[in-house]
């Protein structure tokens, strides 16, 4: 909520147009005009002064790096991440480490979800910390992704409509709130227009509190309230619980802006005056809500005390003064940023955005129910409510059967960029959607499906999952098939061989590229799953995990065999071990839900190296400390099973989410059947329930303990759109009946 400085825009392409100084000069002085601007918080006005300085200089890369910032800072998705990728190719790093991070939150924010995986999964490989900031941020992004592609076949059932001019303009509207009478108030930033429509230039730029009402179902022109001078800039209106009072965010000069409150009526309120016991630091974006027989404040604040960035915090108001100040804590709170606040008494359900957990672009929209006293894990409210771009202020009220959102997405009004400005937004649907009272409601629905399946399944797409080791590692020189040693502790043995691999190499780069992009990116996936699997389980979920084992040629056959089955041993420890034991119950088959996971072995040796890997012991240079001998060193999670057993073990269902299916492509999937009985156990027939899947059964009986392999192909005859396709095998044995199923989403 600063001013921006138009009369110096318009000077400088004066000077750029006029060419009144010379060509270094022009540079720096549109540098220092842009620098200027950002400081002040003028994003926009800082991209078009540093435009200038690159018209003229356009190849200088810390200008192009600065005006990739201006961009991004106002919104500007597409070109910023034109201009981060280009920092990031010619800086690989070392002057603008953030690039690639950047890089990938501006094509997540325009909707560009393939190349903002590339680039996500290239940021999440590069992070030494695996549990860093950034890299959580880059997992929660890939997980969004999914989520992205998910919820892109489905049919919403929410009407959206973006609110007609003139309440919405071309300058920026949020923060939209019902007033106890009925009307509409809402915060814009704007200034005086000309007869053309166009902004002047004005000190009278600034953000205050709009109402507006329908008339015969039409908008009618917003009106400022009313508010002294001495007020300031305010923005976030919200009501005490008898609607006599209203709280909103007041802003003067450079101080922090903090929140206030004064008596209202329908035109105009009284002088504000800081609500007390919010301290000097910054507090904003209020939502007050009778709960439980307490009148309860929920606010933005950056203070001390938090877990990063902007959090929600929350307080009681006595007397109109705040006591028992305190953030909501690690439930709702991200080492990013959380905004906007709104809870709803009728679901004891808070409502609120954030950028760091994982959604469809920048801010997403999150809901986290209130029960026995704690918030629950935040879900992302899916579509219509959140989109690419920014999604914030959600606002409910069940009793009307509506909704309301912020929103800069593309359809906004917008004269700076289709991105550039906020514009309200309202929803409409059945009460029983908003009151989330109903267990079948549309908003509980989409809900449900995010949480299932922008998990475990955005992991799965992403899979084979592949963990390396040194040579002869886990317990070198040992014909045993077990270790106790977990995955973890021999990544971290491996990790620290990287200065003795690069050595061995003429030129080390393809070797450091295998440790950051293979090794590590490995381990950071490896930790993503143990957290997937972890939700999944608790949903009383049976899920197998299929792995198999590689290794390189140097030893023999049978030992190969014995050292790939500890390998994926030192997986099993690692997940057994994983978060102080929490998957442990769930391998012992103890659990009480009744969830399992298994690991389904499928183990093999030196005839599954790749061609031309050296086995020569006296030549390690290439045997053992080569790119191409280091890559056989590995075992890979293949695929996620979920399975079901029926009554007497008399039929099983196996599930296997396979992401993406192009038209018109035939893909195949491997199933494998273990035969965990006493006698072979022989496949004797299949049917499938449409003429676009089939399967192929192996000709031999499954012995004891053994294993069959399925392969069940769908050759892409299929209307676009969600796709589940089940094959039925018949057995001469137990299970009777085995179903196969395939589901996932059919594109163009």
């Amino acid at each position: 909520m600063r001013t921006p400085v138009l009369r110096s825009l318009c000077i400088a392409l004066a000077l750029l147009i006029g060419g009144l100084t010379l060509h270094a000069q022009s540079v720096d002085q549109w540098t220092t005009w842009g620098d200027a601007s950002m400081v002040r918080g003028e994003y926009y006005g800082a991209s078009r002064f540093y435009d200038g300085a690159l018209a003229l200089e356009p190849g200088r890369l810390s200008l192009q790096w600065k005006q990739a910032e201006a961009c991004r800072l106002s919104h500007q998705y597409d070109k910023a991440a034109e201009l981060y990728a280009t920092v990031h190719r010619k800086d690989m790093g070392r002057t603008y480490p953030d690039a690639l991070r950047w890089l990938g939150e501006m094509q997540l924010s325009d909707g560009a979800y393939d190349e903002a995986e590339r680039t996500w999964n290239k940021v999440l490989q590069r992070e030494k910390d695996k549990r860093s900031v950034v890299a959580q941020r880059a997992s929660n992004a890939l997980q969004g992704i999914a989520l992205a592609r998910q919820l892109k076949a489905q049919q919403d059932t929410i009407e959206l409509q973006h609110l007609p001019r003139p309440v919405n303009s071309y300058d920026s509207e949020f923060g939209a709130r019902l007033a106890p009478d009925g009307d509409l108030l809402f915060t814009s930033l704007r200034g005086t227009y000309n007869n053309d429509g166009e902004v002047e230039d004005t000190a009278a730029y600034r953000s205050l509190l709009y109402r507006t009402t329908t008339a015969n179902g039409q908008w009618n022109e917003a009106a400022a309230l009313e508010s002294p001078a001495e007020n300031g800039q305010v923005a976030n209106i919200t009501w005490s619980a008898d609607g006599r009072r209203i709280y909103t965010t007041r802003c003067v000069g450079d101080a922090p802006c903090r929140i206030h409150h004064a008596t209202y009526n329908s035109l105009a309120m009284a002088v504000l005056s800081p609500v007390e016991g919010l301290g000097a630091e910054l507090s904003t974006q209020a939502m007050v809500v009778q709960w439980q027989g307490r009148e309860l404040l929920y606010f933005v604040s950056d203070r001390p005390g938090g877990a990063g960035g902007m959090d929600i915090w929350k307080a009681e108001l006595k007397d109109g003064i705040a006591i028992d100040v305190k953030p909501l804590g690690p439930m709702v709170n991200t080492p990013g940023n959380e905004r906007t606040p709104w809870f709803d008494i009728q679901s004891a359900t808070l409502w609120f955005s954030s950028d760091h957990l994982p959604g469809l672009g920048g801010y997403d929209i999150f809901k986290s129910q209130f029960t026995n006293g704690t918030f629950s894990a935040p879900s992302n409210a899916g579509t219509p409510f959140n989109s690419p771009a920014n999604d914030l202020y959600p606002a409910l009220y069940p009793e009307r059967g509506e909704g309301w959102l912020t929103s800069n997405r593309k359809g906004s009004f917008a004269a700076k960029g289709e991105t550039c400005c906020n514009d309200l937004y309202r929803w409409t649907t059945g009460r029983k959607v908003i009151t989330s009272s109903a267990p079948q409601d549309t908003i509980e629905q989409t809900t449900e499906v995010i949480r299932r399946m922008h998990e475990l399944g955005a992991i799965q797409a992403r899979f084979p999952l592949k963990l390396y080791f040194h040579n002869d590692e886990p317990e070198p020189r040992s014909w045993s098939t077990s270790t106790p040693q977990p995955y973890g502790d021999t990544y971290q043995r491996y990790r620290a061989l990287e200065t003795i691999y690069s050595a061995e190499q003429t030129d080390a780069t393809d070797m450091e590229r295998f440790f950051v992009d293979d090794v590590d990116g490995g381990y950071a996936l490896l930790l993503e799953l143990a957290e997937a699997l972890y939700v999944e389980l608790e949903r009383g979920a049976s899920i197998t995990l299929e792995v198999r084992g590689h290794a390189s040629p140097l030893a023999r056959n049978d030992y190969n065999k014995n050292l790939s089955l500890r390998r994926i041993e030192s997986l099993r420890n690692h997940l057994r071990e994983w978060n102080h034991g929490a998957l442990a119950p769930y391998f012992d088959g103890t659990a009480t839900n009744g969830g399992h996971v298994a690991l389904r072995i499928l183990p093999y040796g030196e005839e599954r190296s790749a061609t031309g890997v050296s086995d020569d012991l006296q030549d390690l240079k290439h045997s053992v400390y080569s790119v191409e001998a280091a890559r056989e060193r590995r075992i890979e999670v293949v695929a996620v099973e979920w399975s079901e057993q029926g009554p007497d073990n008399t039929m099983l269902r196996t599930l296997r989410k396979v992401g993406e299916l192009n038209q018109s492509e035939v893909r195949e999937f491997a199933f494998h059947v273990e035969n965990t009985g006493t006698k072979p156990l022989r496949l004797l027939s299949s049917t499938a329930d449409c003429g676009c899947t089939a399967a192929a059964l192996p000709e031999s009986p499954i012995p004891p303990g053994g294993m069959g392999e399925v392969l069940v192909t769908f050759n892409g005859r299929a209307k676009e759109g969600p796709l589940t396709r089940t094959v039925t095998i018949t057995t001469d044995g137990t299970p009777g009946t085995i179903e196969l199923v395939i589901d996932g989403t059919v594109v163009p």
